[in-house]
């Protein structure tokens, strides 16, 4: 299950405004043992956040493609979701 965007996206219009770690935390109470996604606005920064709100997964597009060292990025990625 995907929840997004949980912070500002500019990958594309969203007809809905970001959906916060609030959010993030109610959803995964709701679909309990079902993985949640939290996608839009990921950085590696930012995911620790999603992780303690309760997504077991971060999706991220811009953070990656268009961060200066991409392959670096990735392997910050890596690190932060292991």
């Amino acid at each position: 299950m995907a929840l997004g965007p949980v912070y500002p996206t500019i990958l594309k219009k969203m007809k809905w405004t970001q959906q916060g770690l609030p959010r993030v935390t109610e959803w995964k109470a709701r679909v309990g043992d079902i993985p949640l996604v939290g996608i839009g606005g990921m950085s590696v920064e930012r995911a620790p956040g999603v992780f303690e709100a309760g997504a077991d997964i971060v999706s991220a597009v811009t953070d990656i493609t268009l961060n200066e060292d991409p392959e670096a990025r990735v392997k910050q990625w890596i690190g932060a979701t292991r």
